[in-house]
């Protein structure tokens, strides 16, 4: 992840047994075999997802068996050559919001006991993965300004910013060196809802991660899946990005993806392949990590509709058609030459967010195929 030169890719795994409720249900062998067939896939990592309530079920404690299972994933993960990132604060998950029962009228950014029992879970796992072999790093919690409108009084952007430092700060004691980042949604680069702040996000992690899906950041809705910009969310956001960094440094699409619902005249395998093509194509991205692995199966009711045929494999770890072309266009994107440079130049004011009406100009400013590179004016 630390080498835009050779971009590493990778899923966000979703085991198809029990979605992550394999935590408790834990089947090994499921897990092992998951595994073995994302690897086949041609994919380096996975990025995986603990449940905070089963890893914290009391806030002075850490669930000793939940730890045993997390090393059980990697020592597997290990065995079929795919290095994992581990995030760890999950209160918002596909959808679902997960809260530990102990913190149901807390405050999960200013709550003092909240806060240091999230540094103590992150303590126990920064130190399981940084001595695993197959530990590539720590991610603070899945889109966690999802969660401020789960909180009983306001949070403002400056909590959130306070609340990400101190997390920082408790993997780097745990464990010094092992690189840290947090997987914010789309909304902090492009809209002025309240969120962390762009240069916390693009300046204080040690890789820099954007989440993008050309639904949920109405890219599609705005181009209209006929046009090629609306497959674009990845090259875009990873632009934005790259121009609130003062020093350039690393850029992970951490997650994205497209759903079979969101699309009727062009076929989803059209579309993974535009979505893959664009978000590589841009220096300085380092990591790219599709959503998701596997299939959620039917019989797991209560998801939205949308999260059920997400997966490359489905329920039977059988290839789908769209990750047979996943599998096809990374090896070719493997073997192929740097990414062109940037074609001409747009600017976006330093305290606006790059939204829709910012997101037709770059489109509009492409030349022979390639985007503008996005500055960001004083």
């Amino acid at each position: 992840m630390q080498n835009p030169d050779r971009p590493v890719v990778g899923v966000n795994y979703v085991p198809r047994e029990q979605w992550w409720n394999a935590w408790v249900d834990f089947d090994e062998a499921s897990i092992a075999d998951d595994l073995a067939a994302i690897a086949s896939l041609g994919c380096d990592h996975i990025r995986i997802q603990c449940l905070w309530p089963v890893f914290q079920p009391f806030p002075t404690s850490v669930s000793p068996i939940a730890l045993k299972r997390l090393s059980t994933v990697l020592d597997r993960a290990h065995d079929v050559g795919l290095d994992v990132w581990v995030t760890v604060l999950n209160g918002f998950l596909s959808g679902w919001v997960f809260r530990p029962a102990w913190m149901h009228d807390r405050n999960v950014f200013t709550d003092s006991l909240a806060i240091s029992a999230a540094t103590n879970l992150l303590d126990a796992v920064a130190g399981v993965v940084a001595e695993h072999p197959a530990g590539a790093g720590v991610d603070l919690g899945n889109e966690p300004n999802m969660l401020v409108g789960s909180e009983r009084e306001p949070v403002t952007g400056h909590d959130l910013d306070n609340w990400a430092r101190q997390m920082i700060a408790a993997v780097g004691a745990a464990a010094p060196g092992l690189p840290v980042v947090l997987g914010a949604d789309h909304q902090p680069w492009t809209t002025t809802k309240v969120g962390f702040s762009r240069a916390l996000l693009a300046n204080e992690l040690d890789v820099t991660t954007v989440h993008a899906w050309p639904y949920f950041s109405g890219f599609l809705d705005h181009f209209g899946e006929h046009d090629d910009k609306a497959w674009a969310i990845g090259a875009y956001l990873a632009q934005v990005a790259a121009a609130h960094q003062a020093t350039a440094r690393p850029i992970w699409i951490q997650e994205i993806g497209v759903a079979p619902e969101w699309v009727s005249e062009v076929d989803v395998e059209h579309a993974t392949e535009r979505l893959l093509r664009h978000a590589l194509s841009v220096p300085g991205v380092a990591g790219l990590s599709w959503w998701a692995s596997h299939d959620i199966r039917r019989e797991h009711s209560g998801f939205n509709s949308v999260e059920y045929e997400l997966g490359l494999l489905d329920v039977h770890n059988r290839l789908k058609p769209v990750g047979r072309r996943f599998t096809d266009v990374v090896a070719e994107l493997r073997n192929a030459s740097s990414p062109r440079p940037a074609a001409g130049q747009v600017v976006l004011a330093g305290d606006a967010p790059a939204d829709h009406d910012f997101a037709a100009r770059w489109a509009q400013s492409w030349v022979d195929g390639r985007p503008p590179q996005i500055l960001l004016a004083p």
